[in-house]
């Protein structure tokens, strides 16, 4: 028997990402997916889903860029 996904595994929709990266526009995770910013999405019958770790892995690699504070 198959456990659940857990919560940074689950499918989220694109007004989901869009949430998660700031509130910007699903026209926006559009652009960051055909950029190749993002995984391509996985279709769940015909609408596009993104895993939520892969977005938060996406978060982490921008964190990562960003140059120290300087205090």
């Amino acid at each position: 028997m198959n456990s659940p996904p857990s919560r940074d595994d689950r499918l989220i929709d694109f007004k989901e990402t869009a949430h998660l990266l700031g509130d910007i526009s699903e026209r926006s995770v559009r652009r960051l997916i055909a950029r190749g910013e993002l995984p391509p999405p996985v279709k769940v019958l015909s609408a596009p889903r993104l895993y939520r770790s892969e977005v938060l892995a996406y978060l982490q690699t921008l964190k990562a860029k960003r140059p120290p504070s300087r205090r």
